[in-house]
């Protein structure tokens, strides 16, 4: 939980060493499972710092935590998401929908036992939403659209943070496909969800964004929102500084 804390915050490098610990404490304890879960979690991490050899070597080695436990469908899925995700950063398509399949296929299958309460559940929103992104990487925007939305059909009464980055998501694939119109009526109900979600990714996320809506301002829909974007910013940014000179005053 420290790991994904640190990242959320933007300290990867913290969250790489929490991984590293919590991967020595779970070998300690005997729990496999969490062991290929932090395996999961560090591929993750991989893939956001732009490694994808690396992100589908973790994975790889997080099924091999696997091989000798009662099965675990729902965290086999999530490995070979990861490894689907490296794939598609790499461009192997072919390789990335077959570690989708199987992903799939895992998330089908009922396992015997439970497995260890310390990681955390995969379903099939989880996993639209790793394929969404895989098929925006592939540039299949017609696929990643149809995940994207399946995600926020899937997480419609639950999930606040999950909806969020879904819509973010589909927001960049509306605007790769020229509609920005559509991008920004999504993007505007997505301002509305994160108001009380605090997340250095969001706001990174926001700023990509924005980056991405620049070279459409002569399109008045985009022109009209982009001030209601940049204060968005503006807002993240300053509880953010606050909230950094707090913690520093308090130490």
């Amino acid at each position: 939980m420290a790991g994904w804390m640190a990242h959320d915050a933007g300290h990867d490098q913290i969250a790489r060493q929490h991984f590293r610990c919590s991967l020595d404490l779970a070998r300690m304890g005997g729990d496999p499972h969490l062991a290929a879960h932090i395996y999961a979690s560090m591929s993750h991490l991989s893939l956001h710092q732009d490694e994808p050899g690396k992100a589908i070597s973790l994975a790889r080695q997080g099924h091999a935590e696997l091989a000798d436990t009662p099965p675990a469908p729902a965290l086999s899925a999530r490995l070979y998401a990861m490894e689907a995700r490296g794939l598609a950063a790499l461009a192997d398509g072919t390789a990335c929908a077959d570690a989708l399949k199987h992903a799939e296929k895992a998330l089908e299958r009922c396992a015997d036992d439970k497995p260890s309460p310390w990681v955390s559940p995969f379903d099939a929103g989880s996993l639209a939403s790793e394929a969404a992104r895989c098929m925006r990487q592939l540039g299949d925007l017609a696929e990643a659209e149809r995940q994207a939305r399946q995600i926020i059909k899937l997480r419609a009464d639950s999930h606040t943070r999950s909806r969020a980055f879904a819509r973010l998501l589909l927001v960049t694939v509306l605007i790769a496909q020229g509609r920005s119109d559509e991008a920004c009526f999504q993007a505007r109900e997505t301002l509305n969800l994160i108001e009380g979600l605090s997340s250095h990714l969001v706001t990174q996320q926001l700023d990509e964004l924005r980056a991405l809506l620049q070279p459409h301002r002569a399109n008045s829909t985009v022109a009209e929102f982009l001030p209601c974007l940049e204060q968005a910013l503006r807002d993240r940014r300053g509880l953010y500084s606050w909230l950094s000179s707090d913690a520093t005053g308090a130490g």
